[in-house]
This record gives structure tokens, C-alpha cells and sequence, in this order.
């Protein structure tokens, strides 16, 4: 089943996962390294980083999942 719904703390490791794999491909075709690109969004998204947008700033945060699965993050 597909649905979009606010994310859960438990799921954050997921979306910082797939946001990471997502920038990773620009990476590759730009030849972004974690050294000469350490601030791209493929290297500097963190659970921390997105705990912290959530808890501390108090961002809403959604997921994409099919299947129970996250497929995609978005926060507005």
C-alpha cells in the first residue's frame, strides 16, 4: 500500500539513508567527494542532523512508503 505520512523518530535512519543514496548519483556525475564537497547533501545529511530538524526545529517531516518501506523523505 502507498502512502505519504508524517515520519517517525524510529524511521529517521531510513530517510537519512535513501536522501544519501539519492544525492549520491549528482555526486558521481559531478565527481563530488566527501573532501572537495564535504557540505553536499549526500555527505552531510546525518541522523543528527535530521533529529535535529525535527526535535529542535520543530520541522514537519513526511515519508513516501509502499509496502512499509521509505522511499522518500521531504520536509516543508
Amino acid at each position: 500500500m502507498d502512502e505519504i505520512r508524517q515520519v517517525k523518530k524510529t524511521e529517521i535512519k531510513d530517510c537519512v539513508d535513501v536522501i544519501r543514496k539519492s544525492f549520491m548519483t549528482v555526486a558521481e556525475e559531478f565527481g563530488l567527494t566527501e573532501e572537495n564537497a564535504p557540505r553536499f547533501t549526500a555527505f552531510a545529511t546525518t541522523q543528527e542532523r535530521l533529529m535535529w530538524h525535527l526535535d529542535g526545529e520543530k520541522r514537519t517531516m513526511f515519508v513516501y512508503c509502499r509496502d512499509d518501506r521509505t522511499h522518500w523523505y521531504k520536509e516543508i
